[in-house]
């Protein structure tokens, strides 16, 4: 993305769609570069294909439905493969790099935007998070949010392993909240991942995670 695209806009596309109302809290979900094997991203790939073909038979109004309904179906696939593969990297193990990727969504809460939860597993993360206005008219935008984030925790993850190239997948999944039934429903999904990939029985256990208190 250029540096105009780091500017806030409703609606972006990459390889995935990015909608973004202002004043919205989002759910958001990144990856380890190479967290996931090309078998596995095949999978993926040829899933959306059938959803884009479905597509096209649908009016307006049901295609935004349905691409809704596609997209919380591709993202359960890729997090329930995320949880079970472990021959990619798992960098976001070290206790150095999981402190140092929460660390950073403190040091920039309540600056570009109001934290309300991140998780950190082995090869991917989970956020819930609200930007706040830069000034009357115009929020942060996520992209900027995310690269500014990434790129940090890259540069730094990588002095602490002593390796270097590309740390994150460059694209995140990012879905808004729509009421206080959903963000409950998120949250618990978020806290209960390490339970759910059987690393522990309770999430209090886990010590990669920070809640709003």
């Amino acid at each position: 993305m250029s540096t105009n695209q780091y500017r806030y806009q409703f609606y972006y596309r990459r390889n995935l769609p990015h909608i973004q109302p202002k004043g919205a809290l989002f759910f958001i979900t990144y990856r380890l570069a190479f967290s996931l094997p090309k078998s596995i991203q095949e999978i993926l790939i040829n899933q959306r294909k059938q959803f884009d073909n479905k597509l096209e038979a649908l009016s307006q109004h049901k295609k935004n439905e349905f691409k809704e309904k596609c997209n919380k179906v591709l993202f359960n696939l890729e997090d329930e493969f995320l949880d079970s593969y472990h021959e990619g990297p798992q960098w976001l193990s070290n206790d150095v790099v999981a402190k140092m990727v929460i660390d950073n969504y403190l040091y920039n809460n309540g600056n570009k935007y109001s934290l309300k939860c991140c998780l950190i597993m082995s090869n991917h993360v989970h956020t819930i998070l609200k930007p706040v206005f830069k000034n009357k008219e115009e929020v942060y935008s996520l992209a900027e949010i995310m690269h500014t984030h990434k790129s940090y925790t890259a540069n730094e993850a990588n002095k602490i392993l002593g390796r270097r190239g590309q740390f994150w997948q460059h694209e995140s999944y990012d879905h808004y909240v729509r009421d206080l039934d959903e963000y409950n429903r998120i949250l618990a999904y978020i806290l209960n991942n390490p339970v759910r990939a059987g690393l522990v029985k309770d999430y209090h256990d886990w010590p990669y995670y920070w809640i709003e208190k």
